[in-house]
Order: structure tokens, then sequence, then C-alpha cells
């Protein structure tokens, strides 16, 4: 699924980087924060799931825009990852333009915020 994420999202036009678990994520964020937008976040993953991959990602960046995503929400609600400030999540199965569409939009509202500064 990681990789044909990647192939689509490329394709559409984002940098993408890949990580295959939360503490992989938090490393690969902590170097190149300043060039990503938005992450996209698995609620499960091994080690390190979703909402705790997200906590540590704030540590680095506390205004850190985040989508997760997720075909078994484990013990999480939809709402309980929202209240965790996502911008977003999205149910698997998803269709590839409609990942796309929300990730575009949460760029561009980070855009937004940023400019307005």
């Amino acid at each position: 699924m990681r990789r044909l994420l990647s192939v689509a999202l490329r394709q559409q036009g984002f940098a993408v980087w890949l990580a295959a678990d939360g503490e992989e994520a938090a490393d690969l964020y902590e170097r190149n924060h300043e060039t990503i937008d938005v992450v996209l976040i698995d609620v499960r993953m091994p080690r390190r799931d979703g909402p705790q991959t997200l906590a540590d990602l704030r540590e680095i960046n506390p205004a850190i825009s985040c989508c997760f995503m997720s075909g078994d929400f484990g013990g999480y609600s939809e709402e309980t990852l929202r209240d965790l400030s996502s911008a977003a999540v999205l149910r698997k199965p998803f269709h590839l333009d409609e990942i796309g569409q929300t990730l575009r939009e949460l760029t561009h509202d980070r855009q937004l915020v940023t400019s307005s500064r």
C-alpha cells in the first residue's frame, strides 16, 4: 500500500517520503520537517501507532498538519482521531484521487496560514 500511494501521489505532483513505521517516520520528519507540508499517517503501524507517531512529530513541530488513514481504526474512533487535531481522517479503501485532493486541500490551507503570518 505504501509503495502504491507513493507512486500515485508522485504522479499527482507531490514529493513523497516513505517510512515503514512510526519510529522511522519521526526520524525522517526530524531531518526533513522544514520541507514537509503535511503528513499522511496510517492509524495502525508496527512499533508505534499513528496517534503515538503524531505525538512524536508534534514534539518536533507542534503545528504539523496530519491526515490519518486506516482500514481498521483499532481502539480509536474517527472522532478520537479528529480530537487529536488531525486535519483529515480517511477510511480505506479510498480512491487515489480522493487522497490527492485531501492532501492538496491541506497543503493549500497550510500555505494560506503561513503566508498570512
